[in-house]
């Protein structure tokens, strides 16, 4: 699976993302206000963009990298929902906003998902009743890939909703 991604915010987080998109295949276009955020030496489809629009336009995954401010983090979201397509999936790196805070403000709020660290190194997708199961079963899928040939584990939290961890160490 490869596709297109707009990742908003290319400090450390960003950077790290980008990284691994662009290491599984996939055209990355970036955004931040500053210019010198961004991946140190990009390989592969990398374009930075001048704008939120621009980094995201025709993408099949966003991924905000930005920080924990609500009010920001749902303007992003409204955003990148109106320029990127209908399906693509908003992924939101957040250790302080749970998903329903993240998805009240979206138009489609069934394609935005939360991640955030989980334990021991490993990488929580946090989806809720809202989440369409495409876009859980697709998170999983691409999360999967990006950690290919690292020391992966997908495991399933105790917790009665699905939630998969991940152990990512550079995102």
């Amino acid at each position: 699976m490869t596709g297109r991604v707009g990742i908003l915010g290319l400090g450390r987080r960003g950077s790290h993302w980008a990284e691994a998109f662009l290491a599984a295949g996939w055209e990355v276009h970036g955004f931040d206000p500053d210019d010198r955020a961004g991946p140190r030496e990009p390989t592969g489809a990398w374009r930075r963009e001048p704008t939120i629009t621009g980094a995201v336009s025709r993408a099949d995954w966003v991924v905000c990298c930005l920080p924990d401010r609500l009010d920001l983090l749902r303007a992003v979201i409204q955003r990148a929902q109106a320029s990127a397509r209908r399906a693509a999936v908003i992924a939101v790196v957040s250790e302080t906003f749970e998903i329903d805070a993240l998805q009240g403000c979206a138009t489609w709020p069934g394609h935005v998902i939360r991640l955030v660290a989980g334990e021991a190194g490993a990488l929580a997708l946090d989806v809720n009743a809202l989440t369409t199961a495409a876009t859980r079963d697709e998170a999983t899928d691409v999360l999967a890939l990006l950690t290919a040939g690292t020391s992966a584990a997908v495991q399933t939290a105790p917790e009665a909703q699905v939630i998969p961890l991940i152990r990512a160490e550079r995102l």
